[in-house]
């Protein structure tokens, strides 16, 4: 017998090659953060060994942000897929095991409900932006992938995008597009996404999401860093001419008053959340 933890398995899904994302926060109480993460930590690695092949889960902590606030990427397919997750809550052993462990004896006793404050767990659906990019002829199974996955977005080579799988460091940025110019919204979130994505190749992979069963017209970046200093070479970029000229496009047509990019979405609505991988050792 060992008490050796099983090794990580590299799951099959991340965020460059599904189709359909859960993402999950949950803010875990000061006293509890060690013992919340090392919970987070097991039940990802154990979601990753038995689903690996179908559903690729990771998990982050914010560190410009809200303190000792975790989020989880769960990535699938397609929805259907997400029957597999719920099975396994109400029939799998080993997964309730991992989630009524006693993980507080010498602080009174409990399991992640008594680490996390009540009512902070929530979920946003994120998938890649529909009608972004042309995949090979039978390269994405419709039968399979809910919409397209994001690796096709971007001209960047597959084999140097940064993914959830592998980012160091991820950028979340978030905005709400006006209704009515929900389109031209999309047009510039992709254009920045393929500015950074040409410029900074190995270092910084964007992908646009969009955000469904939610909010309407939300929009989310997932800006993958090879590490958290990249932040600086990607806020360096708006300094360069082109980075400039994509800035100064016109794009709110006249017959909606005309105005640049910052008019195409609610002000106050963009913000960045910074995410690193978590670790148990993190802290």
């Amino acid at each position: 017998m060992t008490d050796e933890k099983p090794k990580d398995r590299v799951p099959a899904l991340h965020s460059a090659n599904s189709g359909f994302t859960v993402h999950r926060t949950g803010q875990l109480e000061y006293g509890f953060a060690t013992e919340g993460g090392e919970f987070a930590s097991d039940l990802v690695r154990y979601l990753n060994n038995a689903q690996g092949d179908l559903i690729g889960t990771y998990v982050f902590k914010e560190v410009l942000g809200v303190r000792d606030r975790l989020h989880w990427f769960v990535h699938l397919k397609s929805p259907h897929d997400y029957q597999r997750l719920l099975k396994m809550v109400d029939h799998d052993r080993e997964y309730q095991d991992i989630s009524t462990l006693d993980r507080l004896p010498a602080k009174g006793g409990g399991n992640w409900e008594r680490m996390f404050m009540p009512g902070t767990f929530s979920e946003r659906i994120l998938c890649p932006q529909h009608g972004v990019g042309h995949p090979p002829e039978g390269a994405v199974d419709p039968a399979a992938m809910f919409t397209d996955p994001a690796v096709y977005q971007t001209s960047q080579p597959a084999d140097i995008q940064l993914t959830t799988a592998t980012a160091g460091a991820i950028v979340l940025r978030t905005a709400k597009a006006r209704y009515t110019l929900r389109d031209q919204a999309r047009y510039y979130g992709v254009e920045w996404s393929e500015y950074v994505n040409t410029a900074l190749p190995g270092d910084a992979t964007a992908f646009l999401y969009e955000e469904i069963f939610g909010h309407q017209d939300t929009l989310h970046w997932l800006l993958h860093l090879r590490s958290l200093d990249v932040y600086e070479k990607v806020e360096a970029l708006a300094g360069e001419a082109g980075y400039q000229e994509l800035h100064a496009k016109k794009r709110v047509p006249d017959t909606h008053g005309g105005g640049g990019w910052g008019d195409l979405f609610v002000p106050g609505s963009m913000q960045d959340t910074v995410l690193v991988p978590f670790t148990p050792t993190a802290g």
